[in-house]
């Protein structure tokens, strides 16, 4: 198009142009044509030179159009690409096509399965069974002849471990009348407290209903019929939910105390994870260490939850993902998950190109390494070694500002307001540029882990409710499913006993780890 128009010029310009004896004649005979010439030849031209300034701020504009178009087709294609191996995608988000899958990690020179020195999980005998049957050999395998009164050399043993049949026993209180022979007045002895319905379940059916419900995850119908089956017994619904309320109820003082502990730790972990409640989104938030959990639930992601538990008092370490809210808090410090940053970097070098992504991820693969070899060996890291991983930090900061400079003035469109969009690669180097001491810290302060995957770990069972038994109903039912499963959750790490703890929480007795 550009050519034709240049032609057009061209011949245009042809017209006007006169052989040099021709503009001889001109000039001594008339000189006014000359100058009318050559007038009407310079605003010719100054047409022909606004129109080309169109057509140029035209092809600039159609340039930066293409550009854009070039960049969202590249963000797109990105965003195809995101799973939850090179993003912060949730692992449910994952389309069900098998994908090779690319681990950062090198591969390791050892077989597979159990190493040497595994102590394995394989049934041992046990020094007292509970039944004992002896085989007795008649006759000689050999010859026939009858060893019935032969005396056993010894004996080869072999266990079976087995469940016995499922059973329940039924108690009956019996509460005497008497008539007062003084004053004939009928007395009537008084049952426990416990005892209120002429025939009820006792705590301990009850703890493992609430143990099936909160731990095993398992949906109400389901409890009932698994009662059925394994005893003979049929429980309803609503008898379950009302365990659990009790069990809610009895749990509110070691809920307090739970997060008192948790205020006084130097390092705790906090996430959060979506959770249906009647026809709303909320969240679930968790606040936990490797001996404590606690969890809440709110409509809220941000900091109006956050402001009504926690955080506002708390004066140690936070490890948790760059979610915007956890910063509102300067009283604390502030730790990175460190695993999210390697997927999103992976994402990037994947989707972008980007070099510096891929050695910030091996830059952080081999710190953990020499930092879990510090603590494995129980000494603290030295300075000079600190200082040479925040200079090879800054390097690699440095390569990904050239990777991605600053857009030119000529790109930016006239009239747009605000600051033009950065690439996701950009976003991703900004926050390390910014945060550049939040993701050293584990390298700095050896309390503090490399990734949140104490939270993470603490929230997947309640995303797995999530997807068995979808919604909660009421705001009361998530209420008490976050606090009993806190306790549970905190018992199991303190290695403790599920069931018996969720009998004495229903007698109103709960045991608290120490």
């Amino acid at each position: 198009m550009l050519i034709i128009f240049i032609l057009i010029i061209i011949k245009s310009l042809l017209v006007f142009l006169l052989k040099r004896e021709d503009i001889l004649i001109l000039c001594h005979s008339n000189p006014e044509i000359i100058a009318d010439h050559i007038t009407s030849l310079n605003e010719h031209i100054m047409g022909l030179n606004e129109h080309i300034t169109s057509l140029n701020e035209r092809i600039e504009s159609l340039e930066s159009e293409l550009n854009d178009a070039k960049e969202e087709i590249r963000n797109l294609k990105a965003l195809l690409n995101q799973n939850s191996q090179n993003s912060n995608k949730p692992p449910s988000t994952d389309s069900f096509v098998k994908k090779k899958t690319q681990s950062d990690e090198k591969k390791s020179d050892r077989l597979p399965g159990g190493q040497k020195g595994h102590p394995g999980s394989t049934l041992k005998f046990f020094d007292s069974p509970h039944e004992i049957i002896s085989h007795c050999l008649c006759n000689c395998k050999y010859c026939g002849h009858s060893l019935l009164q032969t005396e056993a050399k010894d004996y080869e043993k072999r266990q079976e471990v087995d469940i016995p049949a499922l059973n329940f026993i039924v108690t009956e209180h019996r509460s005497e009348i008497k008539k007062c022979p003084y004053c004939g007045h009928i007395n009537k002895a008084d049952f426990p407290e416990n005892i209120t319905k002429p025939v009820q379940y006792g705590q301990r059916a009850q703890s493992v209903a609430v143990y099936l419900r909160d731990f095993q995850l398992i949906p109400y119908g389901r409890i009932s019929k698994a009662f059925k089956d394994l005893f003979g017994l049929t429980i309803s619904p609503a008898t379950i939910k009302r365990a659990e309320n009790k069990c809610f109820h009895n749990l509110a003082e070691v809920t307090n105390y739970f997060k008192k502990q948790l205020v006084k730790e130097d390092v705790i972990h906090c996430d959060e994870t979506g959770m249906r409640v009647g026809e709303d989104n909320h969240w679930c938030h968790v606040i936990s260490t490797d001996k404590w959990t606690y969890y809440f639930h709110n409509k809220s992601r941000g900091s109006e939850a956050m402001n009504e538990e926690i955080l506002p008092e708390y004066r140690g370490i936070v490890v948790h993902d760059f979610w915007s809210s956890y910063f509102k808090y300067p009283m604390c410090k502030h730790a990175m998950c460190n695993a999210h940053l390697r997927r999103e970097l992976k994402g990037v070098h994947k989707n972008f190109n980007q070099d510096w992504a891929q050695e910030m991820s091996e830059f952080l693969a081999e710190s953990k390494k020499y930092i879990d070899e510090v603590r494995k060996l129980g000494s603290e890291t030295k300075e000079e070694e600190v200082e040479a991983l925040k200079e090879r930090y800054k390097r690699i900061i440095m390569k990904g500002i050239k990777e991605n400079p600053p857009p030119l003035l000529s790109g930016i469109k006239k009239g747009k307001r605000g600051r033009p969009r950065q690439s996701k690669a950009k976003n991703l180097l900004d926050r390390f540029i910014k945060f550049e001491k939040e993701i050293l810290r584990f390298a700095t302060d050896l309390k503090v882990p490399f990734d949140n995957n104490q939270a993470e770990r603490d929230l997947r069972m309640v995303r797995v409710q999530q997807k068995i038994s979808g919604t909660f109903r009421t705001p009361e039912g998530a209420d008490a499913f976050c606090r009993i499963r806190g306790y549970i959750s905190t018992i199991i790490k303190n290695v403790m006993s599920v069931i018996d703890s969720l009998y004495a929480a229903l007698k109103g007795d709960p045991p608290i780890p120490e």
